[in-house]
């Protein structure tokens, strides 16, 4: 027993890969590798929602920009609220038939 171990010792390819055997089995084990996988896929779902928070964040920033421009909010006024100007030509159609 004692040479077989003193042969497996001095083969450093053995060594490697009973160390990458134990260090495997260890982590499976001890729930480490899940918990690791668990984390990345955590990550990219965090990344994935940071990138539609900016794209929401740069179209509420042009709305907002938009909003202070004092034309913008008289064309809505105008269009939400079914109001004309002045000047405008109005037509009023009956739903009778």
């Amino acid at each position: 027993m004692s040479q077989a171990l003193h042969n497996f010792l001095n083969s450093p390819i053995r060594v490697f890969w009973a160390g990458v055997l134990f260090v495997g089995a260890s982590l499976i084990g001890s729930g480490s590798a899940l918990t690791l996988y668990g984390l990345h896929r955590d990550a990219a779902q965090i990344h994935q929602q940071m990138r539609e928070s900016q794209i929401k964040i740069s179209s509420l920033e042009k709305a907002l920009k938009q909003a202070q421009d004092p034309n913008y909010i008289q064309r809505q006024a105008l269009d939400r609220y079914e109001m004309a100007e002045s000047d405008d030509l109005v037509f009023v159609f009956s739903d009778e038939n």
